[in-house]
Parts: C-alpha cells; structure tokens; sequence
C-alpha cells in the first residue's frame, strides 16, 4: 500500500511538473533593450532614435502613447521612435505580454495606433505616407511588434535574428 502511495504522488508530481513545463512554451522572455539595439542596428537611418520603455518612470504613460492594452497584461515593452518627427515617421514599438493569448489583442492595439499615425501624417507629411503604408505589425508567441521604417523587412529579420539567438 505505501508504495502505491509513493508512486501515485510521484505520477502526480511527474503530471504536474510536465504541464508546467508546457505552460510556459509559448512565452518569450526578452532584454527589451538588447533587442531594440539589434533591431535598431539593422539600419544606419535609426541613429537619432528617442528610446522608452517599460523601465522609465511611469512605463504605463509612455505605453498609452502607442497602445490601449490593459497595462497589467505586459511584461515589457520598447518603444523607439524618430527624434525629431517631422519628415520622418520612423518608430518600432515591441510590447511583451506576460500571457501569449494576449499577443493578439496587442497587436490590434498596435495596428489602430498605425492606422492613427497614417492618418495624421496623410495631412501633416504626406511625404511619409509610403513608409507608413509599408509599416508592418505582427505577433509571435506572447510578443507584438509594430515597425515603420525604409526597409521594414530588415528591421524584422532582425527581431527574428535576436529571437532565434
């Protein structure tokens, strides 16, 4: 009887520590920093970039600047964006959600404030509307990404590059 005992609490234990293992599968834990410098390096065109990010004083301020996700669902975010805004719209935004179903929902909070930045830049630089057009967001595991740049496939290979490090 006790080693029956022994080995039910040992399948439980076995059970338990396999489904914990396959909660967590699907969540990136990322340096927000050391990716931004990877995807920010990818080109010569981001050296007057202005950083923010989950680290700053009031991290959930700065995030409501480009997204409505319920703060509390976060784990960590960047936001890097064009120094000095005017004829140049350049911004990359990667926001860490502490649960992958939520990465969805990030990323249509992402895609409003995109479509927001088209359409105030249509009036106040139209000149830009071809970067912001070609912006791109997207999802990947619990992690959304926003980028508008020149060469938006490149700023993307190198979030792929740093992730798959």
């Amino acid at each position: 009887m006790k080693t029956s005992k022994k080995a039910s609490l040992l399948f439980l234990a076995l059970i338990c520590l396999v489904l914990s293992a396959c909660a967590g599968g699907d969540n990136l834990k990322l340096s927000m920093f050391d990716l931004s410098r990877e995807m920010l390096d990818s080109s010569s065109k981001f050296k007057e970039m202005s950083y923010a990010s989950s680290e700053d004083q009031e991290p959930e301020k700065l995030l409501k600047n480009v997204s409505d996700i319920e703060y509390s669902k976060v784990s960590a975010f960047f936001i890097s964006y064009a120094s000095n805004g005017s004829k140049n719209a350049d911004e990359i935004v990667v926001i860490e959600m502490k649960n992958a179903k939520d990465a969805k929902e990030a990323q249509s909070s992402l895609e409003k404030h995109l479509e927001y930045r088209r359409n105030l830049y249509a009036s106040y630089d139209p000149s830009q509307s071809s970067k912001l057009l070609a912006g791109k967001v997207f999802s990947f595991k619990n992690v959304a990404c926003l980028i508008v740049a020149d060469d938006v496939k490149k700023v993307e290979d190198a979030f792929f590059g740093f992730i798959k490090k």
